[in-house]
């Protein structure tokens, strides 16, 4: 059940960014970095609740990776403030890395191939 509330919140925050960005091309007049900052408050709520639903079920580098990609959206908010100029294209290359290690790891996970190793019993 957790499989698929993640996988479909995954789903969600993909389409939710297309949305985003269709509305910025299509017929707004929001400025960029407004958009991506929206865009990854948006991202952090999802990386937050998804890793909460499935952290124990999946290995520990994909609980470390996830934690890693968390910490970037947040310090991309401080890099907005302080180098304007790198701001869009660090986002671009983060969202784009999160978005495939997601797929990734969903098709991991269907196979079979992608489970928590289990830790040996001490007497």
């Amino acid at each position: 059940m957790k499989q698929t509330i993640h996988s479909s919140l995954q789903t969600l925050s993909l389409i939710a960014v297309i949305g985003l960005l269709a509305w910025y091309f299509i017929g707004s007049s929001v400025p960029t970095h407004t958009l991506f900052t929206w865009m990854i408050l948006l991202l952090i709520v999802t990386e937050i609740s998804s890793l909460i639903l499935v952290g124990g079920s999946f290995p520990e580098s994909y609980t470390s990776l996830k934690v890693g990609v968390i910490a970037a959206l947040f310090i991309l908010l401080g890099i907005k403030n302080m180098l304007p100029s790198f701001f869009i294209p660090l986002t671009l290359t983060l969202i784009a890395l999160n978005f495939l290690y997601n797929f990734y790891t969903s098709s991991k996970r269907k196979k079979g191939g992608y489970k928590r190793k289990r830790k040996p019993l001490r007497n």
